[in-house]
């Protein structure tokens, strides 16, 4: 579980956001002025509909990313939108996707 402070809250906009797309999820980032990272992880009913299924998948979105939250840049704003492909797909190859996923994004530092 995010600390409160690491927790995207609800409501916010994502209008002049940066997108990038993957088959395993959509990322939105945008930066939100603060010295941290905010993040939010959805996962709806159309990925499976049994809780504990979309429960796991959070949980692994989150353990990533609070691994790679050191190596980040502070200040962003990170949705991820889960698709049906993450289904399919390990804990290690999910660490491996979200990592390039933010490399790509900018948002981990070199």
């Amino acid at each position: 579980m995010f600390k409160r402070e690491n927790r995207l809250a609800r409501g916010v906009k994502f209008n002049n956001s940066c997108n990038f797309n993957t088959a395993e999820f959509a990322l939105k980032e945008k930066k939100n002025g603060l010295l941290l990272n905010r993040f939010g992880i959805v996962v709806s009913k159309k990925i499976d509909k049994r809780a504990v299924v979309r429960n796991r998948i959070k949980r692994i979105f989150r353990q990533v990313l609070s691994d790679l939250n050191k190596n980040m840049v502070p200040g962003h704003d990170i949705l991820f939108i889960t698709r049906i492909g993450v289904l399919d797909k390990t804990k290690e190859e999910n660490y491996g996707i979200i990592k390039n996923a933010l490399e790509k994004a900018g948002l981990i530092k070199k």
